[in-house]
């Protein structure tokens, strides 16, 4: 790792400025949650909130998908950071006008999510291309690992900026870190790989994309796989968040904590996982994803001294699955696809994010923290078994 990070000059400075980004989104994604905590004492307003930014997605992804396989992918995401970078300053801007920061907050999910969606389209697709595929487990363990990291300084800093210039000012930091993205983006360079065929229409490079997803055995079953992954835990943040604070009740020293403690699990588990590949990649994420049910179960059932524990430990077992999912769904696509592949991925990706947050919400609402951790022991539980049995991830393309 320490190697593609000394020989390539394009991915280090790709890395750093990602890493940056992410610190924005870990702050954003913890002081938002918090200062609708505190200002509703409604964890279905944080959820109402999270669905908007993912439904723009569900609706654009797969033509987002088909636009970044024919557009330069470095310059589609350098413009979309720029554009994200505006319209988060402006919630920050409404609170320092006094104006209506949770009408902004909504107003903007729109459109930052159909930013998000051309983003998340390109941002996979781009990796190959900077490393080669001989190098791709290496790259997403340093790139996921790289978020895991912004994620442990994030909920820090995001519980400081919270608590001294306010939920909507921390946003600051989210738009200034968008900006400072699309000016690493503008300094590095890529290699455009196989082009497409022709000037066929969008309709036809869609369906292209999704025969391919559809067609092929090996990738089909890992985007199940994770899918399923996603349904389940997606909406651990706001879990932690709320048992942390206590529903709003008390101040965000806890349910700091526990993000950072989480992301600093999947640190570890994305590092792993980018170090070896597995000989049986589907019994390490089982044996993997038996040790996120304990981390839940211990939020579920411990003293507050356990929540940090837990979130550990159910950070370990996503950041150790996701990496290993990343490997082997680029492994198996053809560079010309990934901007395809990849959004029709995220479409499953943000229907289950939809899925995890609505009934983690609900959860909360109905059972409170225990409750809903409970569940969440029980669904990966059962996730761990059925990847133990059935072994749907393969290590070879077929």
């Amino acid at each position: 790792m320490l190697t593609l990070l000394r020989r390539n000059r394009g991915f280090s400075i790709f890395l750093v400025t990602q890493c940056v980004s992410n610190l924005g989104d870990a702050v954003r994604n913890v002081a938002v949650p918090l200062f609708l905590l505190q200002l509703t004492h409604a964890p279905t307003l944080v959820a109402e909130l999270a669905v908007l930014e993912v439904v723009p997605s569900l609706a654009l992804q797969l033509p987002c998908g088909a636009l970044v396989d024919r557009w330069d992918r470095r310059r589609t995401l350098l413009l979309v950071d720029l554009g994200r970078g505006v319209l988060t300053l402006l919630i920050p801007a409404t609170a320092l006008a006094h104006g209506p920061v949770v009408g902004v907050l909504f107003a903007t999910a729109v459109p930052l999510g159909a930013l998000s969606a051309l983003f998340g389209a390109a941002f996979s697709a781009i990796t190959p291309s900077l490393v080669g595929r001989e190098r791709m487990e290496q790259a997403y363990g340093l790139v996921e690992g790289g978020e895991s990291l912004a994620w442990v300084a994030g909920p820090v800093l995001a519980g400081l900026l919270v608590t001294t210039i306010g939920g909507p000012n921390a946003l600051l930091l989210d738009g200034a870190s968008f900006l400072f993205s699309a000016l690493g983006l503008a300094v590095i360079r890529t290699q455009r790989g196989e082009p497409a065929a022709g000037h066929r229409s969008l309709w036809h490079e869609l369906l292209e994309g999704l025969r391919f997803l559809v067609g092929n055995l090996t990738l089909r079953r890992v985007q199940i796989s994770w899918t399923l992954y996603g349904s389940i835990g997606y909406g651990v943040v706001i879990g932690l968040v709320f048992v942390g604070s206590r529903g709003g009740s008390v101040g965000p020293a806890l349910a700091s904590l526990a993000v950072v403690a989480y992301a600093a699990g999947s640190l570890v588990g994305t590092l792993i996982a980018g170090w070896r590949r597995p000989r049986s990649p589907s019994l390490a994420v089982a044996r993997y994803l038996a040790i996120l049910a304990l981390g839940a179960l211990l939020v579920a059932t411990g003293p507050d001294v356990a929540v940090p524990v837990g979130a550990l430990l159910f950070g370990l077992g996503e950041g150790y699955f996701l990496v290993t999912f990343l490997a082997l769904r680029a492994e198996t696509t053809p560079d010309r696809l990934m901007g395809r592949v990849n959004s029709a991925g995220r479409i499953l990706a943000n229907a289950a994010s939809v899925v995890a947050v609505i009934w983690m919400g609900l959860a909360l609402q109905w059972l409170g923290g225990p409750g809903a951790f409970g569940l969440l022991t029980l669904f990966a539980l059962l996730l761990a078994g059925w990847m133990a049995v059935a072994r749907p991830l393969s290590s070879s393309a077929q």
